[in-house]
């Protein structure tokens, strides 16, 4: 009689036990709505009720002992598994942009005449796995005419709101020079027939997957003169920090001729671009965490800032895969975000 019972909670009933529970999982996940841990769950119960069909049914103890041991290695395995996949992603995905996608001086025709412009072909990715492609491009002499505006930029009305001001200044001055940007996200939207929340995130995915560079005021130094975080970075790539440039943030017009920006730069061309196609859609600063994102009036799940009896969900600009209000968790206690400027 011990051995009979000590049979059917022994090593074979485990492994088919966790053989079906696997596949109950994997088949589960895909094709219902569940999520990982109900699927599991419900994968566990189903081959529970098998094996013991066909070896005999256990001890409860046996049961419950088998379920979590399964449990735990299938639920690491899908862990450890998320986790490759995501490195390689990523890893692939790197070099892409540095062959595809740099700037170049090249020519286009309007109205019969030839128009150098600075362009880049930009393919990325947005947070639900849709691929774009498409040209930002900008006229040399658009650029020639805007890069060195802000030099002249009067402060006079900026006392209580600067940065609200700088930007709206900037938003103004350069939006009329962003046409063929606009043209191209057009075009996806025609082609791609994106709905409101799809096209605000074609869009700033499109910002968020160009690599970081550094705005500075002042010349740009070597890596160990500043602090740890922006060490990192420039001991790993010198050339992503623009010095000397009025303000610390670069017009949209110099951004897309260049591809290089920091947080605030990356703002006000995505407030700049979405203004344009009559989005809600607001900047936010932050003196605390020392930095911008912005926020947009659209219904979605996440953290919100409110203004004005409007709910603007965060968006954070200078890294990929983050959606419409989520935040970096060292970025993202809501009290030390403040609204500085709105487009409606």
């Amino acid at each position: 009689m011990n051995s009979t019972k000590k049979n059917k909670n022994g090593c074979l009933w485990i492994f088919i036990f966790g053989l079906i529970s696997l596949f109950g999982w994997i088949f589960i996940s895909a094709f219902t709505n569940f999520n990982l841990y109900i699927s599991g769950i419900a994968a566990m119960i189903l081959s529970a009720l098998l094996t013991s069909k066909w070896l005999g049914r256990p001890s409860i103890i046996g049961i419950l002992v088998n379920s979590i041991i399964i449990f735990s290695v299938i639920f690491g395995l899908r862990v450890i598994s998320n986790f490759f996949l995501e490195a390689i992603t990523i890893t692939s995905e790197e070099p892409d942009f540095k062959i595809k996608e740099s700037v170049s001086l090249t020519t286009i025709i309007e109205d019969n005449d030839t128009i150098p412009v600075y362009s880049s072909h930009r393919v990325w990715r947005d947070n639900y796995g849709n691929n774009f492609e498409g040209k930002l491009r900008v006229r040399d002499k658009d650029y020639l005419r805007l890069k060195d505006r802000l030099k002249s930029w009067s402060a006079r009305d900026a006392t209580v709101n600067f940065w609200g001001s700088l930007y709206d200044y900037l938003e103004q001055t350069d939006s009329p020079s962003l046409d063929l940007v606009i043209d191209t996200f057009q075009e996806i939207h025609s082609e791609r027939k994106l709905n409101q929340m799809e096209f605000a995130e074609m869009v700033v995915t499109c910002i968020q997957d160009i690599p970081y560079s550094f705005v500075f005021q002042e010349a740009c130094l070597a890596a160990e003169n500043y602090e740890p975080s922006i060490r990192r970075v420039l001991e790993e790539c010198p050339e992503c920090c623009m010095g000397n440039v009025t303000y610390g943030i670069q017009n949209p017009v110099s951004f897309i001729q260049n591809l290089k920006g920091d947080c605030d730069t990356r703002t006000v061309i995505i407030y700049s671009i979405l203004k344009h196609f009559n989005y809600d859609v607001a900047i936010m600063n932050s003196e605390f965490y020392r930095h911008s994102i912005i926020g947009i009036n659209l219904p979605a799940k996440g953290l919100y800032k409110r203004h004005y009896g409007k709910k603007y969900m965060v968006w954070e600009t200078t890294a990929k895969y983050y959606e419409a209000g989520n935040l970096p968790g060292n970025f993202d206690d809501i009290t030390h975000w403040n609204v500085i400027l709105t487009s409606k």
